[in-house]
């Protein structure tokens, strides 16, 4: 590969491929200024290493004819690592340097205050991310799951895929739709959703429904951008059929999103009027006579100049989370919700979900559980597999369910009931030390424990007899609310 095959690959944005061909280069020229310049913004377009991104251009910029431009390239990168105040910097010495071009670095300017000021004020949230069993080394994104947590829908861009041994122009490999399960309150290993669903093509689950039984789907083609489609299966004990085209009057243009509300009615999705323009978001309305209306646009309330996308209606039918590059985003695109009046068909402001949900970086999608505990989203952070990661997000300010358990403890070498019983249950929460102390009938040995999510020593004791203690893991995973007929039996000492 030579300098010309990297300059090709820059110039169709595949800067994934171009990267390594311009470090070989530099190794060869180490001085060559432009090379620099061209790898940290290689770098910055990528999610390998932004760190690296302001080392070069830092040493670009350096050179007594560096291009202006670079300060621009240089203050995306610091503000990417959370450097605001360096990206600040850097993006005044733009504005000193070209004061006549000042709007072009407004909007960056913006988003690092809005940053800051988000960061100063973190949501209370815990990030878990799902694991090997379902991320790769590849991008992973856009997760969606049931109301009960036991189906999960997502994408992912790996080698696996039915298209994944050759390479877009992107660099990355089509993408395709994986699911998983729980089992023993742990998520399945991903299993691609097989040639009914996926082609060589793109495609990417964009919405499900809460029952688990209804996606959309963002289908690509070879003659146009791509379609929203629609794939329904009867229970979980089948797969999803191939998917079906939505309505010409929804896919009139460039549709890359979309979620039907829980009953049918209405079907909010992303829309450009060409490949290359900004996409805003539109409702279309089921008709008495079973046709979809004519799109709407929704209000300038929620629709800003900058990109909109993702639009995800809350199985309560008026919460409607979305997608913008606009308001007050602290960094590309940040996910926002919104309240929505049926009767007014009026918005409330959209409120930022905060850090860090958001980051500096782009934030597409979010699916929330109907009853607002958890949240599933895709995101680049530190401890990852290699690009983006799908994470369950804890809002820990929301209450939390508590599991029940119960059973009975037996005294004795046999299992016959005893007449009285001076039984003591303590259950111990490894992380934190706290303890919650459980008393068993007195006459029957029945017990019932209620304990929060986490991984606990449940010691079970009483006078003359051999102390038990096991270990005890209650998940919040998979909505298991009870387990019954969990029987002890304490041996005599």
């Amino acid at each position: 590969m030579s300098i010309d095959d990297a300059e090709e690959h820059f110039k169709h944005r595949n800067y994934i491929m171009a990267i390594p061909i311009y470090k070989n280069e530099l190794k060869k020229d180490p001085l060559n200024s432009k090379i620099k310049f061209r790898l940290g913004t290689c770098l910055v377009n990528t999610k390998i290493n932004r760190q690296e991104a302001i080392k070069y251009l830092e040493d670009y910029l350096k050179e007594p004819k560096a291009d202006e431009d670079a300060w621009i390239m240089l203050g995306r990168a610091y503000h990417l690592c959370n450097k605001l105040d360096a990206a600040n910097k850097a993006f005044n010495k733009f504005i000193e340097l070209k004061p006549k071009r000042s709007d072009e670095v407004k909007y960056y300017q913006q988003q690092c205050k809005n940053a800051q000021e988000l960061m100063e004020h973190p949501t209370n949230v815990t990030f878990m991310n799902l694991g090997k069993e379902i991320n790769s080394e590849d991008p992973d994104y856009y997760p969606f799951v049931d109301a009960n947590e036991t189906f999960l829908a997502f994408t992912s861009r790996r080698k696996e895929n039915i298209g994944g041994k050759k390479l877009e122009i992107d660099g990355y490999r089509s993408s395709d739709i994986y699911y998983s399960k729980v089992e023993n309150s742990n998520w399945t290993k991903a299993q691609n959703a097989g040639k009914m669903i996926n082609t060589a093509l793109d495609e990417q689950v964009v919405g499900l429904k809460s029952d688990g039984l209804e996606m959309c789907v963002y289908l690509d083609h070879i003659d146009k951008f791509g379609d929203l489609y629609i794939t329904q299966r009867k229970d979980f004990s089948v797969d999803f059929p191939k998917s079906k085209g939505m309505d010409p009057i929804i896919n009139e243009k460039v549709e890359t999103s979309g979620c039907l509300s829980e009953d049918g009615q209405l079907m909010f999705f992303a829309r450009r009027d060409k490949v290359d323009a900004k996409s805003d978001l539109y409702v279309c309305r089921m008709l008495p006579s079973g046709k979809w209306s004519l799109a709407q646009k929704l209000p300038d309330i929620i629709n800003t100049e900058y990109n909109e996308d993702f639009p995800y209606l809350s199985n309560d039918g008026v919460t409607l989370y979305f997608a913008s590059e606009g308001h007050n985003s602290m960094g590309g695109y940040d996910l926002f919700k919104t309240t929505w009046n049926p009767e007014t068909n009026e918005y409330t402001k959209p409120i930022n979900l905060g850090y860090p949900i958001n980051s500096t970086d782009d934030d597409r999608n979010i699916c929330v559980t109907p009853d607002n505990r958890v949240g599933y989203v895709s995101s680049f952070r530190p401890g990852g597999f290699g690009d983006l990661d799908i994470y369950r997000i804890r809002f820990n300010d929301n209450e939390q369910i508590s599991k029940i358990i119960t059973g009975k403890v037996f005294l004795g070498d046999s299992t016959q009931t005893r007449s009285i019983y001076e039984i003591t249950m303590i259950a111990t929460n490894k992380a934190n030390k706290k303890e919650y102390t459980f008393v068993p009938h007195s006459k029957t040995g029945k017990y019932v424990i209620s304990l929060p999510p986490g991984n606990y020593d449940v010691r079970t004791a009483s006078d003359g007899f051999v102390t038990l203690i096991e270990p005890l893991t209650i998940s919040d995973i998979g909505r298991t609310e009870m387990i019954k007929n969990k029987n002890i039996l304490l041996i005599k000492k």
